[in-house]
């Protein structure tokens, strides 16, 4: 997956905050990595990154300004941080995620932590790598978005199987991030749109709830 982005010295923290109408304020400080510069080694080396960095608080004004989604390539940047991963990425931080008795109290976890000064399982892997893997909006532009993705789906996966009957189907949440705008509560029968991911066209939420049934044929190993 490639290793660090080339160390940048004397970087100042980032404060970066989430401000929309139904979230609380909330501010968030980012101590400096190791890294923060260009990924020069391995297989992702020099690769060039179609979009972002926004890096800017996440409020209304961001998420309605189409330029921020603009076409701007880059180097693939990392800034590994063991001051942010090391908190959140933990064994003791699973198995509180795992012993969560609803998805409601589940996604509050994987999304929020533990309460315990961590920035979560999904939160401080996008952190704790950093660099492009940091925005909200440009992730995915870091292979190494899906290798964690998958590593948050894997643990989902093994939340439902302690109980199936009651987790296989459960779902919390509406249809916008952090509920901004407010929307209606997403329910089984409601369709996910893939584009050409689909060529069936949309499809309902009920069919991306099992790993081993609907459109997918897998397991975790």
């Amino acid at each position: 997956m490639s290793g660090n982005g080339e160390f940048i010295p004397n970087r100042s923290p980032i404060v970066t905050n989430i401000n929309l109408p139904p979230v609380p304020f909330i501010n968030i400080t980012i101590p400096p990595g190791t890294g923060g510069g260009c990924v020069t080694t391995g297989p992702f080396a020099n690769i060039t990154v179609p979009f972002g960095q926004i890096l800017a608080p996440l409020n209304s004004s961001l998420l309605n300004n189409p330029q921020n989604l603009a076409y701007t390539p880059h180097c693939l940047r990392r800034d590994l941080n063991l001051k942010v991963a090391g908190p959140s990425l933990t064994s003791a931080n699973v198995e509180i995620l795992l012993d969560s008795p609803n998805i409601t109290v589940f996604n509050q976890v994987i999304e929020n932590g533990n309460g315990n000064g961590d920035l979560s399982l999904h939160g401080g892997g996008h952190i704790g790598v950093g660099g492009d893997l940091r925005d909200t909006f440009t992730s995915p532009g870091d292979p190494i978005f899906y290798l964690h993705h998958a590593q948050l789906d894997r643990l989902w996966t093994l939340w439902q199987e302690r109980d199936p009957q009651e987790r296989q189907y459960a779902i919390s949440g509406t249809g916008t991030l952090f509920n901004y705008p407010p929307s209606p509560e997403f329910q089984l029968n409601d369709t996910i749109h893939l584009g050409k991911l689909s060529p069936g066209g949309p499809q309902p939420i009920r069919d991306f709830l099992n790993a081993r049934g609907g459109s997918f044929c897998y397991e975790y190993a």
